[in-house]
């Protein structure tokens, strides 16, 4: 007689406790990437069709780099017609992702932030059955076609895939390659956590700090689409780990193998990716610094004066490079002034913070609108705690990272943001005003994301220990980052869940 189902069941999991596999960091890691490849494949398939940000235009570079080159069709150059935001069809795209945003009802979210996706009377979607049908050809008939011509790398390797399965429909390749950034974005966790853990967190503290990083609204949402920086937010992860790695244990042939991987790509990716050359530059020149310290005070001298030499070198090559000047290098510099002035205030600084988060202004909620409010009292508390760290002897503690890791973290946030803000510097003074901020959208600085919650969490933890020390508690430092952290981790999952069912799919769907 064959032992009922649920008995089996019992004791299965019977055998699995006393196993304690459960316990094991690596079982526990792989749940975590587990349990983000499935939210992001959940978040692919309730963002719509082209709803991501610049997806369409991301998409259409894909297509026209899996088109064949040899164009044996007509061709139509048009660029006097005005293109309409809320209208796809004024766009230079393939027929098949104009003719598809139509049949799939996804074009009414362009024209008003409060239009839904109507659903089907059955379990097959508007249309989907004449999408299926392949009717609408996947290449650009209209030049120049609307795409990405700066950096084509995550373009070119995703028309592989495009090309792959060319027989299949729309829907299959399109959402195929929406997962493929989803696989990225599990490598980016994983990346994090062995962050954490050559910086001197347990495993444990480390496993933590990679599931709340996973949970983070936005960094989910974003990998869920189809967009360049899903490519280039791993590449500074990795370079981070290679940091890391450095300042562990030297500069070892295999890290410096990571820098010239993470920088490559980066660089390929986007243009964003420079500013990594810089920070590479400066890490290594702390290293020097390392070697020759001790050293007569002529060598040091010489060593800091080069260093200083190339680093300014380097920094004006990428600005050349990386930046389109139409004015004088000192017509360039005086607008400066004005451009502080005008977009670094408090309240501009603050505001990227609502987009980092995920999309907090989509919908009405008080939940929303006071999220970013708790979250920077934490922050606060943080960057207390680190700067008692940096600039006290006071806090000594073997659960947190060095001082040196934690210099780099921060190195790592300030140069992006002062690329971010090169760039958003640029713009202004080609446009002579601030009809343009890129500076303003959270997504921005995301490439930093396991930079700034490792951080956090380095700060509230020296803070906890300058309060266990200072009023004798009973509960070790440790203990209490360990409740911090694990209340941050159930904190974020539900933020996270708010927002998936609450926001995105309350937005598109109903």
């Amino acid at each position: 007689m064959d032992t009922p189902l649920f008995l089996r069941y019992i004791w299965v999991m019977i055998n699995f406790r006393k196993s304690e596999i459960y316990k094991n960091p690596n079982f526990i890691l792989g749940l975590i990437l587990f349990v983000f490849f499935l939210k992001g494949v959940l978040l692919s398939s309730a963002f719509p069709i082209f709803g991501g940000q610049d997806e369409s235009r991301h998409y259409n570079t894909i297509q026209f780099l899996a088109e064949p080159k040899e164009k044996n069709w007509k061709m139509e150059k048009r660029t006097d017609v005005q293109q309409d935001k809320d209208d796809i069809s004024t766009y230079r795209y393939s027929d098949e992702i104009k003719q598809t945003s139509l049949a799939t009802n996804t074009d009414v979210l362009r024209s008003e932030i409060f239009n839904t996706i109507a659903f089907s009377s059955n379990d097959i979607g508007i249309n989907e059955s004449e999408i299926k049908s392949k009717p609408w050809q996947p290449i650009n008939r209209i030049t120049p076609p609307d795409m990405v011509y700066t950096s084509q790398f995550f373009h070119k390797i995703t028309a592989l895939i495009e090309k792959t399965f060319s027989n299949q429909d729309i829907l299959i390749r399109f959402y195929l390659i929406r997962i493929f950034s989803v696989l990225l974005g599990t490598f980016a966790i994983f990346l994090s956590y062995l962050i954490a853990k050559n910086m001197g967190f347990s495993p444990k503290h480390s496993l933590m700090l990679a599931a709340i990083i996973s949970f983070q609204p936005k960094f989910s949402m974003y990998f869920a689409n189809i967009n360049y920086d899903v490519l280039m937010i791993p590449m500074f992860f990795l370079f981070t780990l290679a940091g890391v790695l450095t300042l562990k244990k030297g500069l070892h042939w295999k890290n410096i193998l990571l820098f010239v991987f993470s920088i490559a790509i980066a660089t390929l990716t986007k243009g964003t990716g420079y500013m990594l050359i810089i920070i590479l530059l400066a890490l290594v020149a702390y290293l020097i610094y390392e070697k020759v310290k001790l050293q007569k005070k002529q060598i040091r001298l010489a060593v800091f004066g080069l260093s200083i030499f190339v680093f300014l070198f380097a920094s004006l090559f990428v600005y050349r490079h990386f930046f389109s000047i139409s004015n004088s290098f000192g017509e360039t510099i005086s607008s400066m002034g004005e451009y502080v002035s005008k977009t670094i205030t408090f309240g501009k600084f603050l505001l990227p913070s609502s987009t980092y988060w995920g999309n907090l202004n989509w919908v009405n909620s008080w939940t929303l609108n006071n999220a970013t409010n708790f979250i920077f009292i934490i922050e606060i508390a943080a960057i207390v705690g680190l700067g008692m760290m940096l600039f006290s002897k006071k806090i000594k503690t073997d659960f947190l990272p060095e001082k040196k890791y934690v210099i780099f973290l921060v190195s790592m946030i300030v140069f992006l943001q002062l690329g971010i803000r090169l760039v958003d510097w640029n713009i202004f003074n080609q446009i002579g005003g601030l009809k343009m901020s890129t500076g303003t959208p959270g997504r921005y600085f995301l490439p930093n994301l396991a930079a700034h919650i490792i951080l956090v969490f380095t700060g509230l933890g020296a803070l906890l220990e300058l309060i266990s020390r200072k009023y004798k508690l009973s509960v070790s430092e440790e203990k209490m980052l360990d409740h911090s952290l694990v209340i941050s981790l159930i904190l974020m999952f539900f933020f996270c869940s708010y927002l998936m069912f609450n926001v995105i799919i309350y937005r598109f769907y109903l």
